[in-house]
């Protein structure tokens, strides 16, 4: 009970800053009007991934509160819409979902990167997108099997390396982190593409179909945090610049012991790292009524701080520590601006050819 009052507390302090930047001012003129529309409404949040996995958690615990906290109260549902690591459900939200506020899209921020190197199954713009918050930001582990044999990341390097066959899924962090390992770093690395969800890769784990992946910090303490404490599961290594302060186990290498240089070490944190700040956006269409997308942006400000929430969450192993809209919006523009020079590295590696 004290950890959560603590949390309710530091994430108060969050909404009374979020709300002096003046988004009450903009709610307040168009509140009836916003209110009246959405009586008896339902509101879809659209999760680009499969059910069971982290996305799909946060979404619906998100989505038993949310209604209460939007004007009007409507119905809140949660769809699944998998698909090339959440393009699919970009491009529906962007290109053919309604664009009258009744949609929310939970999508990967790391699909920023498949705009940036012309993936021509992007159909949207990231810069259009009206973006409402992030619960957490995420950093990835780099998780193996204790059956394959693999115990420390020194052991897929140099000469005489082991090679860990990886699962990814297409378009995202969870392959691209195998990716940048292997053809920055010079891991001994199988990609093995093609999985949907999470959820899909750790039964191939479990049957031994693939050796290892990475995955959230948030996500891997929701759905395997018993298989890492009990040693079933090994982190050979954490994709940030410093070391996560509640990993059961200590020494687990960063970004700076894992690069040998400074180019390895940017090519880490823009490919993998950075992305990963926003990596479970909440966000709309273009072309939503702005007083909607705002009272929208509220409703997640003020779900964030709810105690009954907070108590889900909690009971979910869900982390709660948000960004809000406009600090998303201004995280994205900044790898939006990414120089040509790092964005012709980084796509010579991600998508250069498989192996």
């Amino acid at each position: 009970m004290q950890k959560l009052a603590m949390r309710v507390f530091v994430l108060l302090a969050f909404a009374n800053v979020w709300s002096a930047a003046g988004w009450g001012a903009t709610l307040s003129g168009s509140e009836d009007d916003t209110t009246a529309f959405y009586q008896g409404k339902t509101v879809r949040i659209v999760v680009g991934f499969p059910p069971g996995g982290g996305f799909d958690s946060y979404s619906r615990v998100l989505g038993r509160h949310l209604g209460k906290h939007i004007p009007g109260n409507p119905t809140v549902i949660v769809d699944n819409m998998a698909g090339a690591g959440s393009i699919v459900a970009a491009n529906y939200i962007s290109n053919v979902g309604p664009k009258d506020g009744t949609i929310i899209g939970n999508v990967a921020g790391p699909i920023i990167l498949e705009q940036l190197f012309g993936n021509p199954g992007v159909q949207f713009n990231m810069a259009k997108f009206r973006y409402l918050a992030v619960p957490v930001p995420e950093v990835y582990l780099m998780l193996v099997n204790r059956r394959s044999g693999i115990t420390k990341l020194e052991e897929l390097l140099g000469a005489k390396a082991r090679q860990a066959t990886f699962g990814g899924i297409p378009n995202n962090t969870i392959e691209h982190a195998p990716m940048l390992m292997r053809d920055v770093v010079g891991a001994n690395i199988k990609v093995v593409s093609g999985y949907k969800g999470t959820a899909d890769i750790r039964l191939a784990m479990d049957s031994g179909e693939v050796d290892g992946f990475f995955n959230t910090w948030t996500s891997a303490k929701i759905a395997v945090l018993n298989l890492i404490k009990n040693g079933d599961w090994l982190i050979l290594a954490q994709l940030a610049d410093t070391p996560l302060p509640d990993l059961p186990f200590s020494n687990v290498p960063t970004i700076g012991a894992i690069a040998k240089n400074e180019e390895q070490r940017e090519l880490l944190r823009l490919g993998a790292a950075v992305p990963s700040q926003f990596a479970k956006m909440y966000l709309m269409a273009p072309g939503v009524p702005p007083q909607r997308a705002a009272a929208l942006e509220s409703a997640f400000m003020k779900t964030f701080v709810d105690r009954e929430f907070l108590k889900d969450a909690e009971k979910g192993k869900i982390e709660i520590d948000p960004l809000s809209g406009g600090k998303t919006s201004s995280l994205v523009s900044q790898l939006l601006g990414m120089s040509e020079n790092l964005k012709a590295r980084l796509k010579s590696v991600l998508h250069g050819q498989k192996r």
